[in-house]
């Protein structure tokens, strides 16, 4: 079954939150290294991507962009930004999808235009 670019961008989303709480336990425990979900918009993966807690900082700065596990790239709905052996990091190019988790972004200081 298709999904459509809302419930994609929802589950992103969602997963995003998600990492946001482990981000905050990983500084917390004064980690080098957060052990993340994937920020695919599969509602069913549940596997994981280990990344170092400034480089995952540098992908919330802008609300567009999502770390994912390789191979786990949706597409024409977004385009990769930069990869490496452990995750992929994406940014959505899909206007629908980019509105919307630029929406629901945890950190409305990180807003782009």
């Amino acid at each position: 079954m298709e999904r459509t670019p809302e419930q994609i961008a929802r589950t992103e989303a969602l997963f995003r939150n998600v990492n946001e709480e482990i981000s905050d336990a990983s500084v917390r425990f004064d980690a080098d290294v957060g052990e993340f979900v994937c920020e695919c918009g599969d509602p069913s993966c549940t596997e994981h991507v280990e990344v170092p807690l400034e480089e995952y900082e540098a992908v919330r700065e802008d609300p567009t962009r999502f770390v994912v596990r390789p191979g786990h790239v949706m597409g024409p709905v977004e385009r990769v930004v930069s990869r490496n052996r452990h995750y992929t990091v994406i940014q959505k190019v899909d206007r629908v999808i980019a509105s919307i988790v630029k929406r629901l972004n945890p950190r409305p200081e990180n807003q782009l235009s």
